[in-house]
């Protein structure tokens, strides 16, 4: 699909002369940034990854039309829900330096490849096909769900400790170097992530096999997801468990059902790609979630802060896996 047979909307949103220079212009501008405040130990390479990773996408963008018709189509589509997620965060990054409170980001961190993928259907002439319509239906529960529960789970309690440490670090620049810390990296991140999403959209073939295994999939991290966090949040809500692991329910399968539940949501819509022509693109994408999940800052900050603050974790952690779910041993409780 060419870019001029594309919605108005969508074609005006993708970078012109003016957009290529912006987006190249906070790239080299966070690098530079990132150089900056990392010295005398020089550039971090895990944090310069993301502003690079921007950079190499916009010159992959500016030759698109050398590309394989149906893959120019994705590159675009991928595109316009990079811009649409870079709006909505930096909207999210002033209304969290207003109130003081980035814990924000974790509430429209769902929420916010659900919206680009919603805004790109409808800009896209909003398939009813069958199967992007159950992927629309899946991203829909699992990003409104999600939201609800850090919602009610944050807002009361003011802004997360991860975060208000930043903000002590930071000083008197972290109004301006929160959007780059938090919202830019967290932002690119998502968007890598979602290029599954930008794949199944182009689904035009009605409902085939990947899509029921997808909806396995999507229901065993549905499942894992919710019932994780209901069942942690009746823990944390009885004052009897103050200062206790919980150990019971899911977390007595793995120590983190919702983590290994996430990532499952993730591969299903992995399993949606793959009914398009160039879905197997988005398989790097679910190994990389995965990887997050399980190995990379979301377990190993959870996982540093409950061994500092609850001494029982250590002897769980000990008799229960960290991901990957297996039959409890050695449970202490009931759920």
């Amino acid at each position: 699909m060419e870019s001029a047979q594309l919605p108005h909307f969508m074609t005006q949103a993708l970078p012109g002369a003016t957009g290529y220079l912006l987006v190249a212009g906070v790239s080299v501008f966070w690098l530079v940034l990132l150089y900056l405040r990392s010295q005398p130990k020089g550039l971090p390479l895990r944090l310069a990854v993301y502003p690079v990773v921007a950079l190499i996408w916009l010159a992959l963008f500016s030759q698109r039309r050398a590309l394989d018709a149906g893959l120019r189509e994705v590159v675009e589509r991928a595109t316009f829900m990079g811009l649409v997620m870079w709006a909505l965060l930096t909207g999210v990054w002033l209304l969290g330096s207003l109130l003081r409170n980035h814990s924000i980001m974790d509430i429209v961190y769902p929420l916010t490849p659900w919206a680009a993928t919603v805004l790109a259907w409808l800009q896209a002439g909003a398939s009813q096909d069958p199967q992007v319509l159950l992927l629309l239906a899946c991203a829909t529960a699992w990003a409104w769900r999600l939201a609800g529960y850090l919602a009610l789970r944050y807002l009361p309690h003011g802004e997360e400790a991860r975060y208000a440490r930043w903000r002590e670090r930071g000083g008197a620049t972290w109004w301006w170097w929160s959007y780059f810390q938090i919202y830019l990296t967290q932002g690119v991140l998502i968007w890598l992530w979602s290029w599954p999403l930008a794949l199944a959209l182009g689904s035009n073939t009605g409902t085939s096999g990947w899509a029921w295994l997808a909806l396995a999939a999507w229901a065993v991290g549905f499942v894992f997801e919710s019932l994780g966090d209901l069942q942690m949040h009746r823990f944390r809500t009885n004052p009897a468990n103050k200062g206790q692991v919980m150990d019971r329910g899911l977390w007595a399968w793995c120590r983190h059902p919702n983590y290994f539940g996430e990532a499952m949501i993730w591969l299903a819509y992995g399993l949606f790609a793959l009914a398009t022509p160039w879905g197997w693109l988005g398989l790097p994408m679910v190994a990389t979630v995965f990887w997050f999940m399980n190995r990379g800052s979301a377990l190993s900050m959870t996982e540093r802060y409950m061994l500092k603050t609850k001494p029982g974790y250590a002897d769980y952690m000990a008799r229960t896996p960290a991901f990957f779910p297996r039959p409890p041993m050695g449970r202490r409780g009931e759920d």
